[in-house]
């Protein structure tokens, strides 16, 4: 390219101050090449922390929505707000989570106690004064508890004989008459018998 050229002698201009080029002189020459080499070093790391800020920001958002674990996040990233609060929300989730998991273990290991002392002091319905019984003779006796039972709750008075209960069970005939019919046509006679003429 010619130093001619309006690219390089704006160049030149902002390197050395002027658009003439000295060739010859070696002074110039180095302080040029210097000058040069300087403002690709500097344009080289301007893209250098281009890309690692860039980097932050692609890893930043893979850890923000899950494809990345919280704890590969970079020392750069450390103490961003949001990281900060996820390790604090972390750690109570962790917390709240020990929690309820001893909290579990102690139920657990209390049921299990009842349940072992439950099943040293319990002793099967079927067995009584050592004597295995049938299931005629549970079924009798489950009828006889069945009846004491009614009977202690008839002399408390929470309970209604069966006298007691058809009396206040009142039935109308046209309902006794209404449970015994069979067809259709009855049902709709016996109907229209009861409403007459009270249909709107």
């Amino acid at each position: 390219m010619s130093f001619s050229h309006p690219h390089v002698r704006a160049r030149l201009e902002k390197h050395m101050g002027s658009n003439l080029v000295r060739l010859t002189d070696k002074a110039y020459m180095t302080e040029l090449e210097e000058r040069i080499r300087a403002v690709n070093e500097e344009n080289l790391n301007k893209r250098i922390t281009t890309r690692v800020m860039d980097e932050m920001e692609r890893l930043k958002r893979l850890i923000l929505v899950g494809k990345t674990p919280l704890k590969e996040c970079p020392p750069e990233l450390f103490h961003h707000p949001v990281f900060v609060f996820w390790r604090m929300v972390n750690r109570e989730v962790s917390r709240a989570s020990k929690k309820r998991a001893d909290k579990y273990y102690r139920k657990l290991k209390a049921a299990q106690k009842v349940d072992l002392s439950m099943a040293e002091e319990h002793v099967p319905e079927e067995v009584v004064n050592g004597k295995t019984l049938t299931a005629e003779e549970l079924l009798s006796k489950a009828r006889e508890e069945m009846e004491h039972q009614k009977q202690l709750d008839l002399e408390k008075g929470v309970r209604f004989t069966d006298e007691q209960f058809a009396q206040l069970k009142y039935e109308t005939n046209d309902i006794k008459t209404l449970k015994n019919l069979t067809t259709v046509e009855e049902l709709y006679a016996l109907a229209d018998r009861i409403i007459g003429n009270k249909r709107l």
